[in-house]
């Protein structure tokens, strides 16, 4: 097709009619503009990632990559904490998150009204809802993107034996995950502190 029209191009090249260019500068121009439209069609991202921005950087984490970073966190915070010695923590979740994204929707109505031969009637309702998801520029437009539910969080600490440590670690977590007491359970680490 591209070859067509350059011949076609060509043969009209005396008179400039159709483009003042020469034939080099025309397929130049072609190429521009065919990657152009690829670079704008080429989908961006695929897969279920979530996106961290640092500064003028993007990083895209996995559900398991947040997972592991909060189980980090916690576990540093807490082996800080006066006598809790060595910590392990270990978060179990309810789903990988929520996401709700925008969606375009139209309804319609039809009435019809029937009459028969004999002299019945009869009014006929039709109603349709059409829904679907909203893009933009190629990609979903998301609306929420909630994180994934904690359920329960076990804390294996070597100072877990002494009451008042074990009590601090269990406030800690619930607090700071914004859970209940019962969600919570911190023990004893083998061979801890007596």
């Amino acid at each position: 097709m591209l070859d067509e029209w350059i011949r076609k191009s060509e043969g009209k090249e005396e008179n400039n009619e159709v483009f003042p260019w020469k034939g080099k500068t025309k397929i130049l121009l072609v190429l521009l503009v065919s990657v152009g439209l690829l670079a704008l069609l080429w989908p961006s991202s695929t897969g279920k990632n979530e996106q961290l921005s640092t500064g003028n950087q993007v990083v895209r984490l996995s559900n398991a990559d947040v997972k592991t970073i909060m189980m980090n966190e916690l576990q540093a915070i807490l082996s800080q904490v006066k006598g809790a010695g060595t910590v392990d923590v270990s978060i179990t979740l309810a789903s990988e998150g929520e996401k709700s994204y925008a969606r375009n929707t139209r309804d319609e109505e039809r009435n019809t009204r029937e009459t028969d031969t004999s002299g019945g009637e009869r009014d006929i309702k039709e109603v349709n809802v059409f829904s679907d998801v909203a893009v933009s520029s190629g990609q979903a437009l998301l609306i929420e993107d909630r994180a994934p539910e904690v359920v329960g969080v076990l804390v294996v600490a070597e100072g877990a034996e002494d009451a008042r440590v074990k009590e601090k670690l269990t406030d800690i977590t619930v607090t700071l995950l914004n859970l209940y007491p019962h969600q919570v359970r911190v023990v004893a680490r083998e061979g801890g502190n007596s």
